[in-house]
């Protein structure tokens, strides 16, 4: 994946690193100079991991107690990008953080970043640095769709450079856009170990994009980072975290949220009402998401909320009258409502959020007791996932073959618990 790197790779951050400048570069290109020079170990090419990567492994947790200037949110992006490539496997084994852990360290999102410029070492970005990083990001953004074959460490690698280039930038408008390109790269490369199950390493790279949004002043996409961080408490069954991220951002953007922002956020709140049963609080949060949703005007909307459609809406309210049903069963049929709605109104084209919409639907006719419906639903989904990184939709499709065991005996729903072990096992 090396050629994903070049706006930053070739000319700047490839002569940076033979000049000593960059002590530690990426595992792939240390393996790459291995190979060139015949060397055996990154020893002999002079290379050893820096002493601070030895500290954030220990613990892996966004930092307490450093202020928010630009200067240290880019050194601290460089930091967890280094704890990323080095404790690869151990964070797919660690725990993700709760409570104070997690929220205390996001406080200082509501405040004006404390002073402390950039080092301005080296000149100012070139338009065409900056346009080469933004299309290399757009190309980023596809990494969920099948076939892609982009991997976390291509994503990593490049806000790695990022971020180095942005420790000796000088303020100006284009510093500023290339603090959204770090900002995408870290939500991106979030998402995608969300996605993986390495839950502390993608809260680590959401608390990054935040600040890196921050200190860019970007707050809409700052709150689409934060929103993002509360869905992954909520996937993960923490609502009271969650449900304090969104309320915080719904606060700091009461005045300046655009109508997708305000829904956007709204079917957050609603998530975390659904998971604690709070069904008036749920509906109010809902009846705001789908009254601000009206008020769009796509024009006027930045890119990062261009996604929120009426598909999207209607899936993401479906899937939250779902959770809601554990506790009011009532509202099963509000669940089943919606997600027709969105599985009709879903582009083709995007079939990781229709394979959702499949799944959420046929765990509502398991709660229904519907088992051959359930199981036609859920084999509509099964050619959305990819056997060899079946990612959230997999764990989606174990929790329905769990949950569907209690009818093992009907022949339909043996036949798909047989077939999504298949597809999840590969």
């Amino acid at each position: 994946m090396g050629h994903h790197r070049l706006p930053l790779g070739v000319g700047r951050s490839s002569d940076r690193k033979e000049r000593g400048v960059v002590r530690y570069p990426i595992r792939e290109y240390r393996a790459a100079l291995r190979a060139v020079l015949g060397a055996d170990t990154d020893a002999e090419l002079g290379f050893r991991a820096p002493a601070r990567q030895v500290a954030t492994s220990a613990t892996g947790t966004p930092p307490t107690s450093a202020p928010w200037t630009r200067g240290t949110i880019v050194a601290d992006a460089t930091t967890v990008v280094e704890w990323d490539v080095v404790n690869r496997r151990d964070a797919l084994r660690a725990a993700a953080i709760a409570g104070a852990s997690l929220l205390g360290p996001l406080t200082p999102w509501l405040e004006p970043l404390a002073a402390g410029p950039l080092s301005a070492r080296r000149g100012a970005f070139a338009l065409a640095e900056v346009e080469a990083v933004e299309r290399v990001v757009g190309m980023f953004r596809n990494w969920d769709k099948p076939g892609s074959g982009l991997g976390r460490t291509a994503v990593v690698g490049q806000l790695s450079d990022v971020a180095e280039r942005l420790r000796d930038a000088p303020d100006g408008p284009l510093t500023v856009r290339m603090f959204l390109a770090a900002a995408e790269l870290a939500k991106i490369a979030a998402s995608m170990a969300f996605d993986e199950g390495s839950h502390r390493i993608a809260q680590q790279h959401y608390f990054t994009a935040a600040r890196l949004a921050k200190a860019g002043d970007h707050t809409s996409y700052g709150a689409v980072v934060l929103a993002s961080l509360a869905r992954q408490s909520f996937e993960l069954g923490v609502a009271d975290d969650g449900l304090e991220i969104v309320l915080m951002v719904e606060r700091a953007t009461r005045d300046t949220a655009t109508p997708a922002l305000r829904s956007l956020l709204a079917t957050r709140e609603a998530w975390g009402h659904a998971q604690r049963g709070s069904v008036y609080a749920f509906q109010r949060a809902v009846d705001t998401a789908v009254q601000s949703h009206e008020d769009i005007d796509p024009g006027n909307e930045p890119r990062w909320l261009h996604s929120l459609d009426g598909a999207e809406l209607a899936g993401t309210i479906g899937g939250r009258y779902r959770e809601l049903a554990r506790h009011d069963p009532r509202q099963a049929a509000h669940a089943a409502e919606y997600l027709g709605r969105a599985l009709a109104l879903r582009d083709p084209a995007r079939a990781r959020l229709r394979a959702f919409d499949l799944v959420s639907l046929a765990r509502v006719h398991l709660f229904t007791g519907d088992p051959e419906q359930a199981a036609a639903t859920v084999r509509n989904a099964l050619p959305f996932v990819d056997p060899q990184r079946p990612g959230r939709v997999g764990r989606k499709l174990i929790d329905w073959r769990r949950e569907a065991a209690t009818y093992a005996s009907v022949p339909a729903i043996r036949e798909s618990r047989d077939d999504i072990a298949a597809v999840t096992t590969a």
